[in-house]
């Protein structure tokens, strides 16, 4: 056999692989495969089954589509076809795509379900491996025939919130709530202060109506006295009510003085008050009884008719008062301590509620 013979059988040879090689490769190319959710379940439920085909980017693949109702293969039959999953590999270089059947079955049996034919480039392949599907009957009690109630419901979880867990969350939740208040407080570097209402002093006709009641109830014997204390009261008054010291005036001096607000009337039975009490002491003037009463009637009328009214009387104020550095001390460490134990308070209760909600389900 000459060498020319020998490399011509060589070259053909060398082709025949190739080719074979090329055709080998393009088949594993295209990788097709069915997986279903389960494999057993009752009449009329639904499963899902996975058809999934792997091949290269530039390829073109047909999933096959099911009318609804279509059957599957005898007994079963396609609820649902979904929309195609795209997904790129290898940098774009493949393709997989993926569609989910819902398939179901009014027959309890055992089934084999065909495989799922896929065209990639006008080409048919098949999906790789077997499905088998097994349809359940219900059970029916043949001796209460009567009584047949179908599948069952859905079985509820058993965890439900019991009295006692909602307890501890919520005082889980009111000592997170105060351990952030204080550790918000305690971050804030001004001073801790204290809230002090300050109420204004007893209005001046109050102190005065009740020193004229006294008088009223426990007149003095001597009239001298009983005209001191009249006038110390209504001179107080005065000197609380129209802010001058009527207690250093003569009657004439705060007669004066008060004629400068106006009210006539009630300056005048002031007037007659104060010049008998002047009279009793100064002139030995001995008023009678009904005198008496007349004039304490008349200090009476002026209290209330110069008195302030409740709109006009100054209302209590709040001012906030820094506590001393020593007090500052003090609360701070007591809001550190309450912060150590309501945080340690609260991860008690969350992992005890924790715990008492994983014990429902052991």
């Amino acid at each position: 056999m000459t060498k020319l013979t020998l490399h011509i059988k060589f070259r053909f040879a060398l082709i025949i692989v190739s080719l074979f090689s090329v055709f080998v490769s393009s088949h594993a190319q295209v990788v097709a495969e069915a997986q279903m959710d389960t494999t057993s379940i009752l009449i009329g439920q639904q499963v899902r089954v996975r058809v999934k085909c792997s091949a290269n980017s530039n390829q073109k693949i047909d999933f096959p589509y099911f009318q609804p109702q279509q059957e599957l293969t005898h007994g079963v039959e396609v609820v649902y076809n979904s929309q195609l999953d795209t997904l790129r590999l290898n940098d774009g270089k493949r393709i997989q795509l993926t569609r989910y059947y819902t398939i179901t079955s009014f027959d309890s049996a055992v089934y084999k379900l065909p495989p799922f034919q896929i065209k990639v480039d006008g080409k048919t392949y098949a999906t790789r491996g077997s499905l088998g599907l097994k349809v359940n009957t219900v059970e029916v009690d043949t001796t209460h025939v009567d009584k047949f109630n179908g599948p069952h419901d859905v079985i509820d979880q058993p965890f439900e919130w019991s009295w006692q867990m909602l307890l501890l969350a919520l005082g889980a939740l009111v000592a997170l709530c105060v351990a952030l208040a204080i550790g918000i407080r305690l971050s804030d570097p001004r001073l801790i202060t204290r809230r002090v209402v300050i109420h204004p002093p007893v209005p001046a006709h109050v102190t005065a109506l009740k020193d004229i009641d006294h008088i009223k109830k426990n007149p003095a014997a001597d009239s001298k006295l009983y005209y001191m204390e009249l006038t110390s009261t209504l001179r107080t008054y005065i000197e609380k009510r129209f802010g001058f010291s009527a207690r250093e005036m003569t009657t004439s001096e705060i007669i004066e003085h008060l004629n400068q607000d106006g009210n006539e009337e009630a300056i005048n039975e002031l007037k007659s008050v104060l010049v008998t009490a002047d009279l009793v002491k100064f002139a030995k003037h001995s008023p009678s009884l009904p005198e008496q009463d007349r004039n304490l009637v008349q200090a009476l009328d002026y209290v209330q008719s110069t008195k302030l009214q409740p709109q006009q009387l100054p209302q209590p104020r709040v001012e906030y008062q820094s506590l001393s550095n020593k007090q500052q001390i003090v609360w701070r460490n007591i809001m550190r301590v309450l912060l150590v134990l309501l945080t340690a308070l609260f991860i008690a209760l969350t992992a005890y509620n924790l715990w008492l909600a994983y014990s429902t389900f052991a």
